[in-house]
């Protein structure tokens, strides 16, 4: 079992999700469906680069600028709720 961190945020009327390690987002109407398809996309990617002989290459952090702009709103607003969890997966 392999442990990833997770953030979600609310973005309009859409919740975005994003796993740090893997550099892989999502989005859902509600904070648990844009984790739950995280989840997903987490699952479909790590299946495919193990397919392809990829192992090694599966970890790949998201870059510092695109975190940035994960992490901090730049239209002026003072403070923005992210949710952080961390999201147990096993494969092979």
């Amino acid at each position: 079992m392999q442990s990833f961190t997770t953030f979600a945020k609310r973005e309009g009327d859409q919740w975005a999700s994003l796993c740090l390690e893997l550099d892989v987002a999502s989005c859902g109407k509600t904070k648990d469906e844009a984790f739950e398809s995280l989840r997903n996309a987490m699952v479909a990617y790590i299946e495919f680069m193990l397919s392809e002989g990829r192992e090694d290459d599966i970890y790949r952090p998201v870059p510092m600028s695109e975190l940035k702009s994960f992490l901090f709103l730049d239209h002026g607003a003072k403070e923005q709720n992210i949710d952080a969890i961390a999201m147990e997966l096993e494969y092979a």
